[in-house]
């Protein structure tokens, strides 16, 4: 395991409230997480290319700038991982809202019949269809979810990273269909922004999920959040959001609260 991966999967559960705590699973950290790991720490980007990628965010957002160049691959669960999550859920049709370059998709897709990824930046979503994944191209926040309606709707570290989190929300739980189910991953401590060209500005809307710890970040974001979106939390995990590193660090990890959470 690269000495630079923490991989924190559990929680404290007395600093939760007893419905909080009680649908806490933990993820293992077993084969398939240090495998992803092993496999990120191979991906390293070399000095040319992180020189190359630097350059290019003068003129394009980070992120279109990683599209262009295929750079930092990403991983947050396995697809062993999502079915111990998901449980009976995984079946159906997908929607992956804001899918990037479809490293996290790919894990989900095995576990569906239809998969539909949502993806605004155009490198992005050139990279999805080379990977043979449909792409539906438009802010569901601003024009509204794609027509029909979906098992699961997936806004995988997404909600910091877009002008509007809470109308985006709103648009997913619109996509599903009745007893499907919104899959949630958000980096804590939030710290959201996201890209106009290489400029990031605030965002016009903010979640609320304050805390001093993490535990208590998830609180406020499901009680402030999740629980007027009209959901009901089945179960949620922790889980280390890891990136391939470049010439400054072998890896890049984030702490990631995945919530999965059932329309009526």
């Amino acid at each position: 395991m690269s000495s630079l991966a923490r991989l924190v999967t559990s929680c404290e559960r007395a600093r939760l409230a007893p419905a909080l705590a009680s649908r806490f699973v933990e993820v293992e950290r077993d084969a398939e997480l240090l495998g992803a790991v092993a496999r990120l720490a191979t991906l390293r980007h070399g000095a040319l290319k992180t020189v190359a990628q630097r350059a290019l965010c003068h003129y394009l957002s980070d992120f279109d700038a990683n599209a262009w160049l295929g750079m930092y691959p990403m991983h947050l669960l396995g697809t062993g991982h999502w079915r111990r999550l998901l449980g009976d859920a995984a079946r159906g049709r997908l929607l992956d809202v804001g899918a990037g370059s479809g490293d996290v998709t790919a894990e989900l897709a095995p576990l569906f019949r239809e998969v539909l990824a949502v993806e605004v930046s155009s490198g992005m979503a050139r990279r999805l269809r080379r990977r043979g994944f449909a792409v539906h191209s438009a802010d569901i926040a601003e024009s509204g979810p794609p027509p029909g309606d979906f098992d699961v709707v997936a806004c995988l570290n997404v909600l910091d990273r877009c002008p509007r989190p809470r109308s985006l929300l709103r648009a997913a739980v619109r996509a599903l269909a009745p007893g499907g189910r919104l899959l949630i991953a958000l980096a804590l401590p939030y710290r959201p922004f996201f890209y106009v060209g290489p400029e990031t500005p605030e965002p016009r809307e903010t979640l609320a999920c304050g805390g001093d710890c993490f535990e208590e970040q998830v609180t406020g974001f499901v009680e402030s959040e999740i629980a007027p979106l009209g959901v009901d939390l089945e179960r949620w995990a922790r889980a280390p959001y890891l990136s391939a590193g470049d010439k400054h660090r072998e890896l890049y990890e984030l702490d990631d609260v995945v919530l999965v959470c059932r329309k009526p």
